[in-house]
């Protein structure tokens, strides 16, 4: 709050990047000198040029009049949205009159009505709150009713450093005090003090501290600062109108009676009586609004996207970014398709093909082979639900785009996911144009959310899952990026209430997120795997990670299984050569499949560094050790275990399972150790007691059971947010 003589001092500003600020302040200056009908002469004019020099502005004030009127014609909607640039432009160079015209000009040009409403108002003895808005003559009118009352305006501050100390020094010279519309501390305490405060709620700040009302006929993010002051201080509200009257006639400056009944304990009625207020002056007085800002930018759940979307800074720093590392994701993607011999994934993953599909359907996205097999039992229910409605999966590995292609029904079709470039996720969206997109998990493709969020599809996350580490990285600007690309999901299905928390840190709307459980419950509809059946009976230590390797195989020899064969399933089958280097010291006998090296009778372990095979391998086991528990790397999916009817150990480390992990504790489906002594033991209690192993694979089978109607609820929930299972023709039952 200033309350200081107004103090500007030129030699502050003398940097040659203020030389177009001054340049532009002498004009107004010039202009400020001009007769009254030559200022609107000139804003007219200027007004002209505006409306086809600034064509964003001119779409954003063109949907706004559709949006507000539209009882009005085309050409009527048109003719308004013209003279509203001229107005616009009239009220720039009003403000030199504001702040410098005479006193004599200004009183010669101007009446005021219903003062009497102001002075009965302050017989009360409290504050006043004068509710003003965005009008065209907003600058002007605060300096005509300055002339009858002492009031105090509020004021944001402006980026240009000089043209703030001119505009905040002007003002100063008007009103002595200036109010910052964000301190709400000094408008409080000046309210408590009796005093006049000009406050203009109608601007969308986004849901925080905000509510949906009618505006104009549509909903609108509403402020309720005004009803909060109003309630704290006991200052009544009262409307300020202000418009320009036509020719050169001036201004009329009209204060209206108190609002009745306000505050309320309603927000939303509150809101709505604000609202009207500001509406009144607005129909009045159409092309004098400021309709050129995004009034109704956010919009309620659900609703389509009024304006464009404009990238966050984060997300901008992302798009200069990706160029610097388009050689190496490029290199790496010619050695992935080198290494599986798949040109296809060479050429969609650069994003030169598009797949063979149908437009307007659903769009699912699973990364690798893991999200693939879980996400397999949705599709089937779509496609078997939805016979005619063209599914489209991507994958961003060939072993995921392998397991796909293996298992998808003929009529979907699987594509690989373009790089995460603007233009190539444009192109395969332009070209598919799903109704929705469907993706698993915790893939986040910025560009890609962008551009689902810009064309206003939906994007929906299904079996939600996020781990701390992603939210707690240490670069403050991907921190940045995360935030905002969470608020571009439509409608995140978490997996559990830990991931639901995670998400709404990472900036999805609490509203916008419902827990469901986890989907890969459902895959146990799919039926066993075939077993791999080796030359003798095997332990399985599934999914292994960096360092875990050892630990497993000194706790396997530590116990009285040890001349039973251990098989390690590695997580990324590229780590062999680390793997030997740990084992050969520890091991004799070490066969690698593949090598295609047999197990033979002196083979102590057996390395399955290949893809696809996982679930086989757990299938033909005694039991499973659990990889990715032992190290803190957030575990690995063990309902796979339960569904193949095998026992399962796993270590302490679960963050990212940790729901999974709680439930087969409490189901007895498994068994969870601290560290490699107590795997020992439970590898001994396991090898010699079969029925301990049957009893936990039949808890198992009992808790996957529970759960069996997983999809159905999935199913339920995806009818209400994507369009194309609302219009798809179902079939006959």
């Amino acid at each position: 709050m200033a309350n200081t003589p107004p103090h500007f001092n030129p030699r502050e500003f003398l940097h040659p990047k203020y030389l177009p600020t001054w340049i532009g302040l002498g004009l107004l200056r010039i202009i400020a000198m001009l007769p009254y009908g030559g200022v609107l002469l000139l804003g007219k004019l200027l007004g002209w040029f505006s409306f086809y020099l600034l064509p964003s502005r001119r779409r954003i004030t063109r949907t706004n009049i559709r949006l507000c009127f539209p009882e009005r014609s085309k050409k009527e909607q048109q003719q308004l949205v013209k003279q509203n640039f001229y107005d616009a432009a009239i009220a720039v160079l009003e403000s030199p009159l504001a702040w410098w015209g005479s006193d004599k000009k200004l009183q010669a040009i101007h009446q005021v009505e219903g003062l009497e409403h102001l002075q009965q108002a302050q017989q009360d003895g409290k504050g006043i709150i004068l509710l003003g808005a965005h009008y065209t003559t907003l600058e002007i009118g605060g300096r005509l009713l300055a002339y009858h009352i002492d009031w105090c305006p509020t004021f944001k501050r402006a980026h240009n450093k000089l043209f703030n100390a001119v505009m905040k020094t002007s003002r100063q010279r008007v009103h002595g005090r200036l109010l910052a519309s964000s301190d709400m501390r000094g408008i409080i305490k000046y309210l408590k003090q009796n005093g006049i405060v000009w406050f203009a709620p109608d601007q969308d700040f986004g849901r925080p501290g905000s509510v949906f009302a009618p505006f104009m006929n549509v909903a609108t993010s509403t402020l309720t600062m005004t009803a909060r002051l109003a309630k704290t201080t006991g200052a009544k509200i009262l409307p300020m109108y202000s418009e320009r009257l036509p020719g050169t006639t001036g201004y009329l400056i009209r204060i209206g009676q108190p609002l009745k009944n306000f505050p309320s304990a309603d927000e939303v009625k509150d809101a709505t009586a604000i609202n009207q207020a500001i509406e009144d002056q607005v129909r009045r007085t159409p092309s004098q609004y400021l309709w050129g800002h995004r009034r109704f930018k956010t919009r309620p759940f659900g609703e389509p996207l009024i304006y464009a979307p404009r990238a966050d800074k984060s997300l901008r720093l992302y798009k200069r970014v990706m160029p610097l590392l388009s050689m190496p994701m490029i290199l790496l993607t010619l050695w992935m398709a080198f290494k599986w011999r798949d040109r296809q994934y060479l050429i969609q993953r650069l994003g030169l093909g598009c797949p063979k599909q149908a437009t307007g359907g659903v769009w699912l996205h699973a990364a690798s082979v893991g999200e693939v097999n879980a996400i397999m039992p949705l599709i089937e229910r779509i496609h078997c639900q939805f016979p005619t409605l063209p599914i489209t999966l991507t994958t961003a590995t060939p072993s995921g785009g392998q397991t796909a292609r293996h298992k998808l029904p003929t009529a979907c079709v699987q594509h690989f996911l373009p790089l995460d470039w603007g233009w190539a996720t444009q192109k395969l969206i332009r070209h598919l144009r799903p109704s929705c997109l469907l993706v698993m998990e915790t893939e986040i493709w910025p560009n890609l959310y962008w551009n689902f969020y810009r064309h206003n599809i939906p994007l929906i996350i299904i079996n939600g899952r996020l781990s701390e580490r992603t939210l707690n990285n240490r670069f403050y600007w991907l921190s940045r990026l995360y935030l905002f690309i969470g608020q571009l999901i439509r409608f995140v299905l978490a997996r559990s209430e830990i991931d639901a928390k995670r998400f709404a840190r990472l900036g999805a709307h609490p509203e916008l997120i419902k827990v469901m459980g986890n989907i890969k419950f459902a895959a146990n509809k799919t039926g066993k795997a075939s077993a791999i059946e080796l030359a003798r009976p095997y332990i399985l230590a599934a999914s292994t990670r960096d360092d875990e390797e050892w630990r497993i195989v000194e706790a396997w020899q530590a116990s009285e299984a040890r001349q039973t064969l251990l098989v390690i399933v590695p997580r990324h089958p590229a780590r062999l050569k680390n793997i030997l280097q740990q084992l050969r010291s520890k091991i004799d006998t070490i066969a690698i499949r593949s090598k295609n090296e047999s197990v033979t009778e002196k083979t102590q372990v057996y390395i399955a560094d290949t893809f696809g095979e996982l679930n086989r391998f757990i299938a033909g086991a005694e039991f499973v050790i659990m990889g990715g528990s032992f190290v803190p790397l957030g575990g690995q999916n063990i309902l796979e275990c339960a569904r193949q009817s095998r026992a399962v150990i796993f270590g302490p480390y679960m963050d990212n399972f940790s729901d999974e992990a709680n439930l087969f504790l409490e189901y007895g489906a498994g068994l969870q150790v601290k560290d490699t002594t107590e795997l020992s033991e439970k590898i001994n209690l396991l090898a010699s007691d079969k029925n301990k192993c049957q009893q936990l694979s039949n808890n198992g089978n009992h808790l996957l059971g529970q759960y069996s109607h997983i999809i159905d609820h999935y199913m339920q929930e995806l009818a209400t947010l994507c369009p194309c299972f609302k219009n798809s023709s179902q079939p006959d039952n």
